[in-house]
């Protein structure tokens, strides 16, 4: 098996930095085949419903795996796990385990880096980095802070600070560190959960009506508000955090993504999310999957090649509005449980 995950990942990772090296609906259909093979109770699914690789018409026609599934069973096609991240449940019921072998780690950064790049990093500046998430070290189990790390790591002049410690945001410190980058004129890239901004400015508000970041700086939010205690549009976000930091709406991203994927979704200013060559996005209606129309909405149908150990065809639980260009989440389906980046971070005062 690891000689077959070592070789589909080479490709998949060639094809992730370079389009040019292949297309993917060959790679899909090599990626379903190894799954099908090297993932028992996925194979167990896929027959119970009479698909295998040799009668897949296309790839829509790979059975999606509901998001509810991953909670139940751990889904690994490996030897042995080097890290294993958590999905957030409410109240710490619920959660999911996401496995990654080396293998995995390297495909998944291979995609984290390179869809930055694409996005939040096109203009190749390098900026210091504030993170309102727990660091790897203190927070081994979150996906995005292993993420983010990498970024910080990639696109940074200096290590990040990570401003989330003990369950406690760092208003003080944090507060401290942009007012050094002002004062050095050196561009900060703050990421975070979306009320992890909120908190944060919240807190700072009250002595502090602005904080005018130097030119080229960024901000990129995670997650968002349905069902929490406070609730604001993507329109009313993006206007709160540009004016406080007067930083240009078009460099205010948010983020999208989920512990049981490997790649990430990005959005600019009140955009659409826009989904990376590697992945392809349906709006499907809940009942029948069918695509919905242009402007319609329905739930959300992810393929990501960079999930190679894990079904690469998942059945979220998120309402979406199906765009030309990409797509746009509404929030959780009626009667979903709020999970994510903002759900951990709603508590960080």
């Amino acid at each position: 098996m690891i000689q077959a995950k070592e070789q589909i990942a080479r490709r998949i990772g060639d094809f992730i930095r370079n389009e040019n090296t292949n297309n993917f609906d060959p790679l899909a259909r090599e990626l379903f085949a190894f799954q099908y093979q090297h993932i028992a109770q996925a194979r167990l699914y896929y027959d119970g419903l009479s698909v295998t690789p040799e009668n897949l018409p296309d790839i829509t026609a790979i059975p999606p795996i509901g998001l509810n599934v991953f909670k139940e069973t751990c889904f690994f096609a490996g030897e042995q796990a080097k890290i294993t991240f958590q999905t957030i449940g409410t109240s710490g019921k619920g959660r999911g385990t996401s496995c990654f072998d080396d293998i995995d780690l390297h495909v998944m950064e291979t995609s984290i880096l390179q869809n930055c790049h694409n996005q939040l990093c096109a203009d190749e500046r390098k900026t210091r980095f504030l993170m309102l998430v727990p660091s790897p070290d203190e927070a081994p189990n979150i996906i995005m802070a292993y993420g983010m790390n990498r970024i910080g790591q990639r696109w940074g002049v200096e290590p990040p600070l990570f401003a989330v410690q003990q369950g406690q945001l760092l208003v003080k410190e944090a507060g401290a560190y942009i007012k050094r980058a002002i004062a050095e004129n050196v561009p900060i890239t703050i990421i975070g959960g979306s009320f992890g901004f909120v908190n944060f400015i919240d807190a700072i508000s009250e002595n502090i009506q602005t904080m005018p970041l130097p030119e080229g700086s960024r901000l990129l939010d995670a997650g968002g508000f349905k069902g929490r205690s406070r609730e604001l549009n993507r329109a009313d976000f993006v206007e709160l955090t540009s004016r406080f930091f007067n930083v240009p709406e078009k460099l205010c991203f948010n983020l999208y993504g989920l512990t049981e994927l490997g790649s990430q979704f990005y959005s600019q200013a009140g955009g659409p999310k826009q989904p990376p060559h590697w992945t392809r996005v349906r709006v499907c209606h809940p009942l029948t999957l069918h695509n919905v129309g242009v402007g319609e909405q329905g739930v959300a149908v992810l393929y990501d090649l960079a999930n190679i150990s894990k079904p690469f065809v998942i059945l979220t639980d998120d309402l979406a509005i199906r765009h030309e260009d990409g797509f746009e989440l509404l929030g959780r389906a009626s009667g979903s449980a709020p999970r994510g980046c903002s759900l951990s971070l709603e508590e960080m005062r």
